[in-house]
């Protein structure tokens, strides 16, 4: 695992132009529909939620989506030494978003299952199904078969996937946590959309150890035969 934080940190570390040249126009975009929307004004009670708010979580959902294939062609890209250029790419994203969206619905499903069993069990089905996305966007396989092709292979790798989930969040929501909730003004709005772009930008390092997990895994399988 921590082979795997290395790596994957030291790619971030090389490549953050091509990081941030991606993530930050996107994140931009979102950041203007959420401004739009007033999605900053929610408090934490869910008060005054926008008269668009199911638009908006559309629009987040492909927003992110988009992202997230992107970030992974984007890594793909550069280690085969064929990376290409944001149109290729954006076009094969917009291509298998529907699949991808699905994936994720049905990942979160799961995991919202898992969580009504005291917590614990829902962030294990979300670190046995985290390889899911690489799946559907590299090998072209389906949502379903994605998913079920992570928990085979994450078998005996669950502690170390967990561990890299752990810190790269934790690197990713630093900026969360300065975040205003519930916000009025303008400048308060715009504090808040320049601190959770930096938090996609952080949030990239998580798709890259991912994805280092996911060449490793398939390379070295752990046949266990209990369940991980």
């Amino acid at each position: 695992m921590s082979e795997w934080l290395r790596d994957s940190f030291s790619f971030c570390r090389t490549y953050w132009w091509a990081i941030i040249s991606l993530v930050v126009p996107v994140a931009m975009v979102r950041e203007w529909v959420m401004i739009q929307t007033d999605w900053y004004t929610i408090g934490a009670d869910m008060q005054g939620l926008p008269d668009m708010v199911g638009w908006t979580i559309i629009a987040m959902l492909l927003l992110e989506s988009f992202l997230q294939i992107s970030l992974i062609l984007l890594v793909q890209g550069i280690l085969s030494k064929d990376n290409p250029s944001f149109g290729q790419r954006g076009s094969r994203a917009i291509v298998i978003m529907l699949p991808f969206i699905l994936m994720e619905l049905m990942m979160g499903f799961a995991v919202a299952a898992g969580m009504l069993l005291l917590i614990i069990p829902g962030i294990w089905v979300l670190v046995r199904l985290s390889l899911a996305p690489y799946y559907l966007v590299l090998q072209g396989v389906g949502a379903l078969a994605s998913l079920k092709q992570s928990w085979k292979v994450s078998r005996g790798y669950g502690w170390d996937l967990f561990f890299g989930l752990v810190v790269t969040s934790i690197v990713s929501i630093i900026p969360s946590m300065f975040m205003i909730e519930g916000v009025e003004s303008s400048a308060s709005a715009l504090s808040n959309s320049v601190l959770s772009i930096v938090g996609s930008c952080l949030a990239a390092w998580s798709v890259v150890f991912f994805y280092r997990a996911f060449d490793y895994v398939q390379a070295n399988p752990r046949i266990i035969d209990d369940v991980a």
